[in-house]
Order: C-alpha cells, then structure tokens, then sequence
C-alpha cells in the first residue's frame, strides 16, 4: 500500500517536505507547492485512509489508530532527512507522530512546521466531536464556510456526500484525541498562525521541544489568505534558507 504520493519525484533530493492534511483533506491541494520548492527538496504528501489512493479504508483504532497509519508510512515509504508539515488536524497529527518515532528511537522528522491548531495541551476536541455527529448538511455548510473543500465539489451532490463521509470519519476520530504529558520533543517547531486565529493558546507549542521554536503571524484566518495559501512553503524556514543558499551559489 503506497500511503505517500510524489507529485514531482526528485530522486536526487537532498530533503523532502511530507505534507499531513486537515480533517477532511487530501493530498490535492498541497501538490501544487512543488513548483515552489527549491530543486534539491521534494513534496511529498501523506493520504489519510479513505480518499484518493486508499478510497474505501477506514481509520481503524480512532486517533491512535490514524497517527500509528502515519508513522509506518514515515518509517516504510520516507528516506530522512525529512520536514513534516501539517495543516489544522495535520498538525497535531504531526506532532503526534514525530513523538512516536521519538520514543521507538527511530529517524523521525528533523523538524516540525504547524499551522492551524492550538497546542494540543491546550484543546479539547469539544467542536470536532460535535460535527462528528452533526447531520449532513451542517458539515457541508461548515466546509464551505470554513474552506475545507472547494465550491465545485459542494455543487455535486455525489462528490459532496463524499466529502462530508470523509470529514465525519476524519472528525470521529480528531474528537477522541487527547494530550497526554511526556517527553519533549528534541525537532524544531515552526509555527504559522493566520492573524484573525491567533490567541494565547497557539503559544503552548513552544512547551513541548527542547530544539529551537519559531513563529509567524500571516494574512487571513484558518487557511490564511488564498494568496499566502498559494506560497505558503516560502514561508517555511528550511526552504526559505536552501532558496537564499541556492541564489548565493
């Protein structure tokens, strides 16, 4: 089972961005970001159980179940060094994967870059465990309102009830997660927060590393503007640094 796809493979990079997803997401939108990157690191996106590649799994085991699919894919299908980069539910999904890997002492991400959730320590799961159980349309209005899908699935009736299928799922199982207190993480964290979501609970992240925490307030809310949205990977440190690295050579 490949759970890992490779819009523009670059067998001779020296890094590679792995992309987690938000609840309900695939790895679509993050494929256009590998024109952006710099030659020498690839893209890399991971597909949760349920769409695309894996149309017909379910997430088994709820949450844990989810981060455990992550880590064997991180561990069968990714050759270090590698950066982890999640969105909204990705985030914590990649956080929570990067402590597994951590504490089974195997090669985990070199650093961490987040957007779009609050410390974990510091979230409930109240919200997502009520759309989990909200009727039909509730979850669609809320991808619409909230940008989770584009317009044209919504329009279709067929993609939409597919849409909301895998939100629901997605969100069954993100309701169940909870912190849980333990060793801190040795990667770095870079934090991206849209400036109309930030609050004082997004500042917990920096907690839970001894390595090196960074973050940035960007245009927009929970997907930031569709412009920041577009570029976002020149907002990510290590890319920002090989790009300047490849223009002074």
């Amino acid at each position: 089972m490949n759970r890992i796809t490779r819009p523009q493979p670059r067998p001779w990079a020296s890094r590679r961005l792995i992309c987690l997803s938000f609840a309900g997401g695939g790895t679509v939108g993050f494929r256009p970001w590998a024109r952006q990157l710099p030659v020498d690191i690839e893209l890399r996106a991971l597909c949760y159980p349920g769409r695309e590649s894996r149309f017909g799994d379910q997430i088994v085991g709820g949450w844990q179940g989810l981060v455990d699919d992550c880590v064997t894919a991180l561990q069968n299908e990714v050759r270090s060094p590698y950066v982890l980069y999640g969105h909204s539910m990705g985030a914590l999904v990649a956080y929570e994967a990067a402590r597994a890997l951590q504490a089974r002492g195997a090669v985990g991400p070199e650093s961490l870059i987040l957007s779009g959730h609050i410390a974990p320590q510091n979230w409930a799961g109240t919200r997502s465990a009520a759309l989990a159980a909200a009727p039909d349309e509730d979850l669609a209005s809320w991808l619409e309102a909230s940008g989770g899908a584009p317009r044209a699935v919504l329009a279709d009736p067929d993609l939409r009830s597919l849409a909301v299928d895998l939100l629901r799922m997605d969100m069954a199982a993100y309701a169940s997660y909870r912190y849980e207190p333990g060793e801190r993480l040795r990667a770095a964290i870079h934090l991206m927060v849209g400036e109309s979501e930030l609050s004082p609970s997004h500042e917990g992240w920096a907690e839970l590393t001894d390595g090196p925490y960074s973050q940035e307030v960007l245009p927009g809310g929970h997907f930031f503007t569709p412009k920041v949205w577009g570029a976002l990977p020149c907002h990510m440190p290590f890319v920002a640094s090989d790009a300047a690295a490849g223009m002074a050579s």
